[in-house]
């Protein structure tokens, strides 16, 4: 994502505006070339705190599952918080 013009200065350098959007389209479009380069990837990890807003616009742009911090939190949550 250091490359994307938008995600960078928004996220990392604070600066302008934050176009959620473009970010979205940064995002997928870094996930996708990922996958063309490593077709037989299985999943993706969204590291970034920033970037779980955009887990399902990569999830349809790929068809895989995705995971994130808010991925993990509600698991670890139901690990601990069962319903009857």
């Amino acid at each position: 994502m250091e490359k994307q013009k938008n995600f960078w200065s928004a996220i990392m350098d604070e600066q302008g505006i934050l176009d959620s959007n473009a970010i979205e389209k940064e995002v997928v479009a870094v996930a996708s070339d990922l996958r063309q380069r490593a077709p037989n990837i299985g999943a993706i990890l969204l590291e970034c705190s920033d970037l779980p807003p955009y887990s399902a616009a990569v999830q349809e742009a790929l068809k895989l599952p995705v995971f994130d911090f808010v991925t993990m939190i509600k698991y670890v949550f139901s690990s601990v918080a069962q319903n009857q």
